[in-house]
């Protein structure tokens, strides 16, 4: 008779223990399986319950609107166990959880990216409008700096043009300033011929005149050697 008490007593305290040992095993699969948690998304419907367990005998403790997105932990035959954004955990039927985002996001999704995109193509717009006018004003740059190189290249050809210009004048001033120089040695020359020939044409006019006046005298003499024989004659 106290045998079988005994064994019940010891079913039921097996039963504990094992109850005791599974609970948190459960935990730390939940746990494990919370790391790797997949997100969901709630398909169209008005509102979806979320409850503490697997049936509609549980409690309600959330509800999650159409296009919410939720952490999916483990999976039933026709509930889910989710993660709301709010951190609570619960369960909800599997079939109104899908692993496509809704419309209404993929919509709005798009949406966002196309903004995106039009922002980006209005600033790769700026970028290339201001490339352009660096460009233009490069351009511009470099036509003057070729002008510039032009009228340089103009004036250095005008200088050496000028440059042998003046070396033939120089040369030719040379020749001249020579040509001069022999011109002074030459009136040089014939002044001293001239002077010489001064002195010859003094001496000469000194003797005609030395000759004329001897000749005078001489003429003179006879004249009056002449005169006295006439008169002696008388």
């Amino acid at each position: 008779m106290l045998v079988k008490p005994i064994v019940k007593i010891s079913r039921v305290l097996v039963f504990f223990l094992l109850s005791g040992l599974l609970l948190p095993c459960s935990a730390l699969l939940f746990r494990a399986e919370a790391v790797y948690a997949a997100t969901r998304y709630v398909t169209p419907s008005a509102e979806v319950v979320v409850r503490t367990g697997q049936g509609n005998e549980f409690k309600i403790i959330g509800m999650v609107k159409d296009g919410a997105a939720v952490d999916l932990l483990q999976e039933g035959d026709a509930y889910a166990m989710v993660r709301l954004s709010d951190g609570r955990e619960g369960w909800m039927l599997k079939r109104f959880l899908s692993a496509a985002p809704p419309l209404s996001t993929v919509v709005a999704s798009l949406r966002a990216e196309n903004e995106k995109m039009k922002q980006r193509e209005m600033e790769q717009t700026q970028q290339f409008d201001e490339i352009s006018a660096m460009l233009k004003k490069t351009e511009s740059k470099l036509a003057s700096i070729l002008t510039e190189r032009d009228q340089i290249k103009t004036d250095y050809q005008n200088l050496r043009e000028d440059t042998a210009d003046v070396i033939l004048i120089k040369e030719d001033m040379l020749q001249a300033t020579r040509e001069n120089e022999l011109l002074v040695q030459k009136m040089a020359a014939l002044q001293e011929e001239n002077n010489t020939l001064t002195k010859d044409n003094s001496i000469n006019w000194f003797l005609a005149g030395g000759g004329v006046l001897l000749v005078g005298m001489f003429i003179g003499r006879l004249s009056s050697a002449s005169r006295k024989r006439k008169s002696s004659l008388l």
